[in-house]
């Protein structure tokens, strides 16, 4: 039996392996590293082969790599086969474009784009393949930052995490305002099915009118909401901020209500109730225009959407309406905070 095959480090060399693990270089190239450092720290071959689940000539490779060209060796020497199409410059200049242009591309699309504005053939196919490295396929979403105004949305932003300091300290409750609105033809989503064939989802014999919440979100302790048949009115809103307003001195406690700026919350006859809940304890901040992500319940109504009542159809109103108090409950759950259902004057939903 030969000599142990067996690499030598300076205390200089071995940092300078070790710095490659957090590196940004290839994977192969941090193996190796960890390789040599193994062996120059008394792993055999066999050893190292079985922790990398390697063959043991590959090891041995990897050592004489090491031995004649030093930190050379590590990486890999230029490929002899057909030079790829595409250059970095071309994928840069797509991600540019993906994030700076208004408007959604496909693999195919971004296919045509490159072949006309930098004379690039490559197939679609291909050019998924190209993109996993740093891109993912995924839904884009509506967004209305254009219209914001920067100086008022970075003063109301301060001013908010002022409150929500407040009543993480437990000095005021803070509560978050919104309405959504449902209807009985749900869109259809992804599903997995059989190959070859496509799940058709039947609509019902009536699309049926549109079922509305107002909701009061106080995150990871409560949610409280209300269902109205149509649209939630300036009625409903007072209803639900009167009882808001009653609890508040009831406790003695500062509650303010976080909302937009919609037309029934700044409908005439709110207004005139304003000093009245301030004298109660309960105040309002408006939002600034457009700047909806500043609202956590934006999200609960996102999640029932499209966790709990995508790619379904409900007979009537009331059916729907069970399915979206089952949403509620879910995301409540999940949630670790407790549901509280008003019932309405007029329009109500039992």
């Amino acid at each position: 039996m030969g000599a142990r095959l067996r690499i030598f480090l300076t205390p200089s060399q071995d940092q300078t392996l070790l710095k490659l693990r957090t590196e940004d270089v290839p994977q192969k190239v941090k193996d190796r590293a960890s390789v040599i450092r193994l062996n120059a720290h008394g792993w055999y071959v066999e050893k190292i082969a079985v922790h990398f689940n390697w063959t043991p000539q590959t090891v041995r490779e990897v050592l004489h790599k090491w031995k004649k060209l030093g930190m050379e060796g590590l990486w890999e020497l230029p490929g002899r086969g057909r030079k790829p199409r595409w250059s970095e410059e071309d994928i840069v200049f797509l991600e540019k474009c993906l994030k700076e242009e208004p408007r959604t591309y496909n693999s195919s699309q971004l296919a045509q784009k490159l072949e006309r504005e930098r004379n690039i053939h490559l197939g679609s196919d291909r050019l998924r393949r190209v993109l996993k490295k740093g891109l993912i396929w995924k839904r884009a979403r509506k967004s209305h930052k254009g219209k914001q105004d920067p100086v008022v949305q970075k003063i109301k932003q301060t001013d908010l995490d002022m409150l929500e300091l407040a009543a993480a300290a437990g000095e005021i409750d803070l509560k978050y305002l919104d309405e959504s609105g449902f209807c009985a033809w749900s869109e259809p989503g992804y599903t997995y099915y059989q190959r070859g064939e496509q799940k058709k989802i039947e609509q019902t014999l009536r699309r049926g009118r549109r079922l509305s919440i107002i909701g009061f979100f106080q995150p990871l302790i409560s949610f409280v909401y209300g269902l109205v048949i149509g649209g939630v009115g300036r009625k409903s809103y007072i209803q639900m901020m009167e009882k808001e307003a009653e609890e508040s001195a009831a406790l003695g406690r500062i509650r303010v209500i976080v909302q937009d700026n919609g037309p029934i919350h700044r409908c005439l006859e709110v207004q005139q109730l304003w000093s009245k809940w301030e004298s109660q304890g309960l105040y309002i901040f408006f939002l600034p225009k457009y700047c909806s992500e500043m609202n956590p319940i934006e999200l609960e109504w996102q999640h029932i959407k499209k966790n709990e009542l995508a790619g379904k159809m409900f007979e009537d109103e009331l059916e729907l309406a069970y399915a979206v108090i089952h949403g509620v409950e879910v995301r409540a759950e999940r949630g670790n905070y407790t549901t509280e259902r008003v019932k309405f004057n007029s329009n109500q939903v039992t």
